[in-house]
């Protein structure tokens, strides 16, 4: 009784109730989140339209994350996040995935979208002259392999079907190994169960994808060519991953990096939480719509690609997830996890300085601690998909700037590393900080938005003549009517990165030069072979020269590239889908950094099969 007695004097307070936030079916919602009957909720005067509300309060105290959060976070944006990823992240990056080891126990490692990774090892043993050795790159199934990597050289495969024999066609490597992979749900590998009597047909790897290897044993006189490594190949291949994550716009389950797609699976399927899928559905729009990078071409707005591991905490895995889409997570007054991916959203809530039993308001964070430009380090897959600093946003000229390099890996394109580079620029000069403790109008902001939470607020106070827009950065609930809250204000234009905008894409490596004296081949088609390979061919050039296919699937934005090694006038390239329709085009290299210009200006495009 004594409880009833105090929440109904608490609501009855103008600090806990104000005006601006008045929402009768949030009243409900706190009431029934906080354990009294209907009885109580009606002697309270809690309104007749709050009923509904009410009884998802009831539900979500009793759910495991509603009586959780009763002292912890409810809501946690990119500003509460960005601490994670300063100085270092703690997850590894990419290059560190790109090795075979073997060990007794291994973390399970998850794979969303396209990367380049290596994986323990999961057998290994030598015969025939030969060493058999299976990397598992994944704990699941995955859609497929992209490109074949052995020790930092991209490789091709033939259409070799005997076991026995080697499949890769790249030199030096060809004829001295062989590579099946396996994607989590084949049969156990014919030739791994041909070369030991000790394996069995129930050796299959079921549920993991990896490669079944064997590296033999060459003439000593090119043992370094061969294994510049001095012992079998490394096997990093790029790959496609998970392919069973929901879609509820279709309701199909499929191989996607659809940034809102992926955090729900990994929400429902690793974390063990629920989502609203009708909310998943409008943010995985939101990630497809498309925006213009800085060489013109189109690309979607929100995409997650690389490595998740056992080993990292999940606070460590929702940095990295959140942090590369801007996204924004919440405890929805259901329980379930809710989340926004990066975008501007018009406030509908306005609070004050009567909503909150205290509160500070300062200008800025400039000083040491203010960054001056921001260069986030993400994975390039034209640096063979390592960890590459992107184009450094400059947010404020100064002569000796503070430079703040965030790693997010779960990125992989540069303008997206730019967006983020600029919002996490932007939201750490914030013109205005806010913190505060304050009452029961923290569940408007956790839930007041049909039950979403509001990320974007007006803050106005009319004695210091201010009328600001804030996102909220973290919302913790301290007790059942107390919450504290931090926040930085921020601008519609924060949310834009404008094509002419996009920081210069430094360069690695040895940049290849285009040079307009070095003749553009001539004759170049391809052929479609059996078990869908291709064959491409061109006019003999000048032994000067050396020629690189690039080659794609119709309709994907990243090249995959084949290079002859000595003079020839064609090159064989394996891998493909049953009836896909690949398109390419040729340059001529020379020994050092020259080429050609890519030929012909539109690419010649031809459809593969199986069984020609």
């Amino acid at each position: 009784m004594r409880r009833s007695i105090l929440v109904a004097a608490l609501l009855a307070t103008t600090a806990l109730t104000p005006a601006r936030v008045k929402a009768d079916p949030v009243s409900g919602f706190i009431l029934g989140s906080l354990g009294f009957g209907t009885g109580a909720a009606t002697a309270l005067g809690v309104a007749t339209g709050a009923g509904t509300a009410f009884a998802a309060g009831v539900n979500f105290a009793g759910t495991f994350v509603g009586g959780f959060i009763v002292r912890t976070v409810v809501a946690v944006g990119l500003s509460a996040l960005a601490a994670k990823l300063q100085p270092q992240p703690k997850a590894p990056p990419p290059g560190d995935r790109m090795v075979n080891f073997a060990q007794p126990v291994s973390y399970a490692e998850y794979v969303y979208g396209r990367t380049r990774k290596g994986g323990p090892i999961g057998f290994t043993e030598f015969t025939d002259n030969r060493r058999y050795y299976v990397p598992i790159l994944a704990a699941h199934p995955i859609e497929g392999i992209v490109e074949h990597w052995l020790d930092e050289r991209s490789v091709t495969l033939t259409a070799e079907s005997d076991y026995s024999q080697s499949n890769i066609a790249t030199e030096p490597m060809a004829g001295y190994g062989r590579i099946d992979p396996f994607t989590g749900t084949e049969p156990a590998n014919p030739g791994l169960v041909a070369a030991f009597t000790e394996i069995t047909e129930a050796h299959d790897f079921k549920g993991l994808s990896g490669a079944v290897i064997w590296a033999k044993r060459p003439p000593e006189v090119s043992f370094t060519q061969i294994y510049p490594g001095g012992r079998q190949w490394v096997y990093a291949p790029v790959l496609d991953g998970k392919k069973d994550i929901f879609d509820p716009r279709d309701g199909v389950t499929k191989f996607t990096n659809n940034a809102a797609l992926v955090i729900a699976d990994w929400i429902v399927n690793i974390l063990g939480e629920e989502v609203d899928w009708d909310e998943v559905a409008e943010e995985a729009a939101i990630c497809d719509e498309i925006v213009i990078n800085a060489d013109g071409d189109e690309q979607p707005r929100w995409t997650l690609n690389g490595t998740l591991s056992d080993d990292q905490e999940y606070e460590d895995q929702r940095a990295q997830l959140a942090a590369a889409c801007d996204a924004f997570f919440y405890e929805r007054t259901d329980g379930k996890v809710g989340f926004t991916v990066g975008r501007w959203i018009e406030p509908t809530l306005v609070l004050g300085p009567d909503d909150f039993d205290a509160f500070e308001i300062s200008e800025g964070q400039w000083g040491d601690g203010a960054p001056d430009e921001v260069a986030v380090t993400y994975t390039e897959p034209e640096n063979a998909w390592r960890e590459t600093p992107a184009g450094t946003w400059v947010e404020n000229v100064t002569a000796k700037p503070v430079r703040e390099n965030p790693h997010l890996y779960m990125i992989s394109n540069h303008n997206q590393g730019s967006r983020v580079g600029k919002r996490i620029a932007r939201m750490r000069r914030a013109e205005y900080n806010l913190r505060g403790t304050i009452g029961l109008a923290g569940y408007e902001l956790q839930g007041g938005r049909e039950g979403k939470a509001h990320r974007f607020f007006r803050f106005v106070h009319p004695e210091m003549g201010l009328d600001k827009t804030f996102e909220l950065g973290e919302l913790g609930r301290e007790n059942f009517a107390s919450f504290t809250l931090t926040a930085t204000t921020a601008k519609a234009e924060d949310f834009d990165l404008d094509a002419s905008e996009e920081p210069a894409r430094p360069s690695y490596g040895v940049k290849v030069i285009s040079d307009g004296s070095i003749p553009d081949p001539t004759g170049f088609g391809a052929t479609a072979l059996p078990q869908a390979s291709v064959q491409f061919y061109w006019t003999e050039q000048d032994d000067a020269f050396t020629q690189e296919v690039r080659y794609r699937a119709v309709g994907e934005t990243y090249w995959l590239k084949a290079q002859t090694s000595e003079p020839t006038d064609r090159i064989q390239v394996g891998g493909f889908e049953d009836g896909a329709d690949i398109e390419a085009q040729i340059r001529n290299r020379t020994a050092g950094a020259g080429a050609s210009e890519w030929y012909p200006e539109t690419p010649i495009t031809i459809s593969t099969v199986v069984n020609p």
